[in-house]
């Protein structure tokens, strides 16, 4: 009977939260981080622009360089193709319709890992109103020490998605409905 009980007690003292994995969580850095998109115009040319992140955190399980997972907030007003005309009409009601949606958000809601350094995402994208579920071909690029001592990591996400799921359909033919994003996350260690 103490056997018994001895067992359990171990046993309980070893499945305690003390013993469960610790998670670090990363903010990006807005100064290091972008998301990038290319549409296709006329359907032969390709146009490419920023919307600039406006915050994204990353949980990591200490030890592992896959996330657990991943936020972010993007601010479609921001949005730079480069040309201000091109810019004034992405942001109006044919398209992001900034003044009604005037962000975007991505949550996680599921990552797995294929290797040490690639994983596969999946989450909900929200803009424009509407929330449609995306999946992200993901990278770990790094972890470094900075001068002050903060802990740095960064992450490569790509996919593509198709506007009008999210009823941008404005512009048809003319403006490609498949639109290719890339995101770069660099966030530090709070």
């Amino acid at each position: 009977m103490k056997r018994a009980l001895f067992v359990l007690a171990i046993s309980a003292f070893v499945a305690s939260p003390l013993f469960a994995a610790v998670e670090s969580t990363y903010r990006a850095d807005p100064v290091h981080s972008s998301a990038t998109f290319t549409a296709t115009h006329l359907g032969i040319s390709h146009v490419s622009g920023i919307i600039p992140i406006k915050s994204a955190t990353v949980s990591v399980p200490d030890g592992s360089n896959v996330p657990t997972s991943a936020e972010a907030t993007f601010d479609p007003s921001g949005i730079d193709t480069r040309n201000s005309d091109r810019d004034s009409d992405l942001r109006s009601p044919h398209f992001f319709e900034v003044a009604t949606y005037p962000k975007m958000e991505f949550a996680s809601t599921k990552i797995a890992g294929s290797d040490a350094t690639h994983f596969t995402m999946t989450g909900d994208l929200t803009m424009h109103g509407q929330s449609h579920p995306v999946t992200l071909d993901g990278q770990y690029l790094g972890r470094m020490t900075d001068q002050k001592g903060r802990t740095h990591i960064a992450y490569s996400a790509k996919t593509t998605i198709d506007r009008t799921q999210w009823g941008m359909t404005y512009g048809n033919p003319f403006a490609g409905n498949s639109i290719d994003i890339d995101i770069e996350v660099e966030a530090i260690k709070s």
